[in-house]
């Protein structure tokens, strides 16, 4: 089995079970260590994995010790269908409003230079969706106004880190798709492990609550 470590939102190895259990032996990880296998996805504990074995003898195979049992602080806690419909309430009313604002300026615009330019109004509205997304879950922030007000922030599934424009342009489109499957995509957040919807399956990504 192999172990993926993560440290400072960047996923480092793979490593053996011997090298981390040499590692944990010589001080340079600990125990609550987040670690991910392809055997055991998700990102948890190291002393959760089989084979492991903390300073001081005790192991996850071992009867539950002091040292064995399981650690929660610092764990990702990935928001749920609810909570995440209100951020995207939240979210829409802010690109109406942005659109309110900054369409009717395009169209006098356009005005000027093109015919037939009342078109312009829903092209510019989807451009905003898909630039006002993006750009905030590649922000330092890692979220949307709506999902910053919930306390929310969208990672990458993998290491936890931030994800790319790219991504996030995907993870929109994805949106899209599960939206036009009679909202199904959206619901799947209440019943998948980690709370993903499709469009988080698709972008590879996960939606936790800040800590």
């Amino acid at each position: 089995m192999e172990i993926y470590i993560s440290r400072d939102g960047e996923r480092i190895g793979p490593y053996s079970l011997e090298e981390i259990n040499r590692q944990l032996a010589a001080g340079t990880l600990i125990p609550q260590d987040l670690g991910w296998s392809e055997s055991s996805p998700g990102w948890k504990p190291l002393l959760s994995f089989v084979g492991v074995i903390v300073p001081g003898g005790a192991s996850s195979t071992a009867f539950p010790t002091s040292l064995a049992r399981p650690v929660t602080t610092g764990l990702p806690q990935f928001a749920g269908f609810w909570i995440r419909g209100w951020a995207l309430m939240i979210d829409a009313v802010i690109v109406g409003i942005l659109a309110l604002i900054i369409i009717p300026m395009w169209l006098r615009f356009a005005a000027v230079e093109w015919t037939g330019h009342l078109a312009l109004g829903p092209i510019l509205q989807t451009l905003l969706v898909w630039i006002y997304m993006p750009a905030l879950w590649f922000s330092p922030m890692q979220a949307t106004v709506g999902q910053r007000i919930c306390g929310l922030r969208v990672v990458d599934a993998m290491d936890g880190g931030r994800i790319s424009f790219m991504r996030g342009f995907l993870r929109v489109l994805g949106m899209i798709l599960s939206g036009l499957i009679l909202g199904i995509g959206f619901l799947m957040a209440a019943f998948t492990e980690r709370k993903r919807a499709l469009h988080d399956i698709i972008a590879e990504t996960c939606v936790v609550k800040r800590l």
